[in-house]
């Protein structure tokens, strides 16, 4: 999957967002993603004005950002889900159903959106940890999962039948014991 980065755009941060709290409380990772969601921004020109087309269908994937910064998944996902805690993004779709299907969010700090729906400026007495995806109910190895007060520990030897130091005493011969020598008839 090849992302739309052109080396020669980009994208002007104004000093209201540049210094707001929502942005100073991102980490390096959190900002490197936020720049990848600002790429895929697709802009036309209207009467000498720059108008972005595509605000609200933003589209940056887990593989895209794992390639192209060597981070691991649990980054990309801490990093979402910081941008939509302090307001900077808000997810549209989830995605994630199939081939294809990706995860659609609107930028909520560009040119275009109305000052209402400017969550970042409300941080740091409102936040949005309420709005970040969780994952479903876990089905895969719910049966085989240690439940509460368990080591992990088996409660019952499981080489009782092939244990020489065991209470039972084992099924075959022990191997350390001389077998008595076998009589040929000499006829």
């Amino acid at each position: 999957m090849k992302d739309k980065i052109f080396p020669r755009l980009g994208y002007y941060y104004t000093n209201e967002l540049w210094y707001s709290k929502a942005y100073q409380t991102l980490n390096v990772s959190t900002r490197e993603l936020l720049h990848c969601f600002i790429t895929e921004l697709r802009f036309s020109w209207k009467r000498q004005k720059k108008k972005y087309n595509n605000i609200s269908d933003i589209s940056f994937t887990e593989v895209q950002f794992k390639k192209r910064y060597d981070y691991c998944s649990r980054t990309y996902l801490s990093a979402r889900d910081k941008l939509i805690e302090v307001g900077l993004i808000k997810q549209i779709y989830k995605g994630g159903h199939g081939r294809g299907d990706m995860g659609r969010y609107k930028l909520l700090f560009v040119d275009g959106v109305m000052l209402d729906h400017q969550r970042w400026r409300k941080y740091p007495q409102e936040n949005w940890k309420g709005e970040i995806p969780k994952p479903k109910n876990q089905i895969v190895g719910v049966k085989t999962q240690w439940k509460k007060g368990e080591s992990g520990r088996k409660k019952k030897a499981t080489l009782l039948k092939y244990t020489l130091n065991g209470s039972i005493p084992p099924i075959k011969v022990d191997p350390k014991k001389k077998k008595p020598p076998i009589k040929v008839d000499p006829k």
